[in-house]
């Protein structure tokens, strides 16, 4: 994703349901086992992927593939070739989630049916989304904003907000952005969708963090994190924790920037995000410096120490 003068938001990925049958009930009577395990892999794939475990999705959700053409069932099929998309993107390869996506929303406008649709449109807007790809992207949102209201699908309507919202920011749009997030919000309230309601807190923080907003930020960033750990979102959590450990630095309370700091290195290091977990690791330890914490200087040096001496195929 192309870089702006201020922090880089939270995209969201619509997941499946209605009609592509997420859930028991009416949705799911009359079909045989066979596709009724297709939905069930469907479902266990997003509990691998929401816990990061991007391998053991794929391998899930090849398998629902593989199983929804032996059947016939065309939109089982494009469910898993969106989740097959979203593992791409989870994996940042945003190019193979475009692809895979295409192919779903190909046969979701064949099929004529609205919420494969949504979730198809939805799903490319995203990947083109976090390719940079910012028009196309757009187009797709305003389409999806159309179909989720003509059959009401609250859900759906505040995913595609939020988006539309990070591209309202992108273009220096900040009150329109900023009254999509508000607007995605109070939906996922409405719904209690707590993982899609802190991503809009995170961007409300963020976009108040870039008009200088700072204590404003740290509120919503805060409540933000506090979902996130409620629903295990590990890569939000470690996001959060750099977030306030920054805005807490912009404000002048080192020792709190340092607390959040070092707790993100934590969290992205126990991810496997060396990467990230470097950078934050050489905050917290500038941190530390100013405060005159020499013993904590010292420990957290050493621990960069053996993060530089590691291979990078061992990070």
């Amino acid at each position: 994703m192309k870089r702006r003068s201020f922090r880089v938001g939270v995209v969201l990925t619509l997941w499946a349901c209605a009609a592509l049958s997420c859930s028991s009930g009416p949705a799911r009577e009359g079909r045989g086992p066979l596709a009724e395990r297709a939905t069930d892999l469907h479902e266990q794939g997003q509990r691998f992927l929401l816990r990061g475990d991007t391998v053991r999705a794929k391998t899930v959700f090849e398998k629902s593939r593989r199983l929804a053409e032996s059947l016939d069932d065309r939109l089982g099929l494009i469910l898993a070739l969106n989740d097959l998309g979203a593992v791409a993107t989870a994996e940042g390869m945003p190019d193979q989630a475009i692809v895979w996506h295409r192919q779903a929303l190909e046969m979701a406008d064949k099929a004529g049916d609205s919420a494969a649709i949504l979730q198809s449109v939805a799903h490319l807007g995203s990947a083109l989304h976090q390719a940079g790809q910012w028009d196309e992207a757009l187009s797709l949102y305003q389409r999806g904003l159309q179909v989720a209201r003509q059959i009401s699908d609250r859900e759906a309507e505040a995913v595609l907000l939020n988006n539309v919202g990070l591209l309202e920011q992108q273009h220096g749009n900040e009150q329109a952005a900023e009254r999509a997030f508000q607007q995605a919000l109070e939906l996922n309230l409405a719904v209690g969708a707590g993982q899609a309601e802190a991503a809009n807190l995170a961007n409300l923080g963020l976009l108040s963090e870039s008009k200088g907003r700072l204590d404003e930020a740290r509120r919503y960033l805060d409540q933000a994190l506090a979902l996130d750990r409620l629903s295990e979102n590990r890569e939000s959590i470690a996001a959060d924790l750099s977030n306030l450990s920054r805005i807490e630095e912009k404000q002048g309370h080192r020792e709190a920037a340092l607390d959040y700091g070092e707790r993100a290195y934590r969290s992205y290091k126990a991810l496997g995000r060396s990467d990230r977990a470097v950078a934050e690791l050489t905050r917290a330890i500038r941190f530390a410096k100013e405060l005159g914490y020499r013993e904590k200087t010292e420990r957290l040096g050493a621990e960069l120490a053996s993060e530089d001496r590691r291979p990078a195929q061992a990070r």
